[in-house]
């Protein structure tokens, strides 16, 4: 069969080709293109299965109708196919190149429209990406592991949620690396993002999962950094061209430009339900430099505290004098590898 099939291609290619012949024409002829071997910008792949290509359109029932199934049995594609080499133009010199420094869009694992609106807006996640996340994670997308208000205030719940994550990503990463996917430390890395009762957001990043993967309830996380998001009336830019747009996608970071150090520090406790960023560097005399952690939420996510801390040279994140502020939302993000 494949015999006869050989035969009526290059017949009826021989028939309708010729050096005048439309574009057309040679699309459905079996007549194949010169090689033109002395140019290595061009060449032919044969590939002279037609019935590989035939069961493989016939797989898809509903749109083998009768003139695909006479392009399988004659046209040029099933037999050969022309690689061509592109060449680009590079910027000439002073010219930019913008497309080339544009960040790839950001992209968040959808979610059910009953669920609650995410804490940040996408221009506030992609001012996150640019300025705190690791190249690696730039063209990841973002899934929310965590939310207050979606999954309550069970800091049990919190944990199991995270540790779920933590395996499903282990799984994923250990099956796509075999493949030679690469990743890295950056893998199991969060975001905390906390919604005061004054509408201030704040949070953390950390190179890594803030619920700790041994037994340990304090873990280094020496690229950890704290923020805090304000608006441009904050700082004193009351000029939005009367839009009243202000999306307050101007972020303060703290820690980012430090040296990584290993007293940047996360601390999980499950028992006394506190979860914090930084705290306790020793100033050399048994004591400490610092007023208190740089974030921290205790009593099960209803309240924290933010203070100096050196470990991030951070000041409060929150307005009031205090440092104390409550709580009303919290999430915790982490980035997509392999299938999930």
């Amino acid at each position: 069969f494949q015999t006869i099939l050989y035969l009526l291609f290059f017949l009826l290619g021989g028939l309708l080709w010729s050096p005048k012949s439309a574009p057309m024409i040679q699309l459905f002829s079996g007549m194949t293109m010169s090689n033109n071997a002395k140019n290595a910008k061009k060449m032919q792949c044969q590939i002279l299965e037609p019935m590989l290509v035939w069961n493989a359109m016939a797989a898809h029932h509903s749109q083998f109708v009768w003139y695909r199934r006479l392009s399988v049995l004659f046209s040029r594609y099933t037999y050969i196919n022309d690689l061509r080499k592109l060449s680009i133009d590079a910027p000439s010199e002073g010219e930019e190149d913008d497309s080339a420094s544009l960040p790839p869009p950001l992209v968040t694992i959808a979610e059910e429209d009953s669920m609650p609106p995410f804490l940040l807006t996408n221009t506030q996640m992609t001012a996150l990406r640019e300025i705190i996340l690791p190249i690696g994670l730039h063209h990841r997308p973002w899934k929310r592991i965590y939310s207050l208000v979606r999954d309550g205030d069970s800091f049990e719940g919190f944990r199991k949620k995270l540790e779920d994550w933590n395996d499903r990503l282990y799984h994923s990463t250990t099956s796509s690396s075999a493949g030679g996917g690469g990743g890295g430390d950056d893998r199991s890395s969060t975001i905390l993002v906390v919604k005061t009762t004054n509408g201030e957001l704040i949070g953390g990043f950390a190179d890594g999962s803030i619920v700790p993967l041994a037994l340990d309830s304090v873990r280094s996380a020496s690229k950890s950094c704290l923020f805090k998001f304000h608006s441009k009336k904050e700082d004193g830019n009351d000029n939005d061209n009367g839009d009243g747009d202000d999306d307050g996608s101007t972020v303060d970071v703290y820690g980012k430009q430090t040296i990584p150090s290993s007293s940047k520090r996360i601390v999980f406790d499950a028992t006394r339900r506190i979860l914090a960023f930084g705290g306790g560097v020793d100033d050399g005399n048994g004591g400490t430099t610092d007023e208190g952690f740089g974030l921290c939420l205790n009593d099960g996510f209803t309240r924290g505290t933010t203070a100096r801390c050196s470990a991030f040279q951070n000041e409060q994140l929150v307005s009031e004098k205090d440092g104390v502020f409550a709580v009303v939302d919290v999430e915790v993000w982490g980035f997509v590898f392999g299938q999930f």
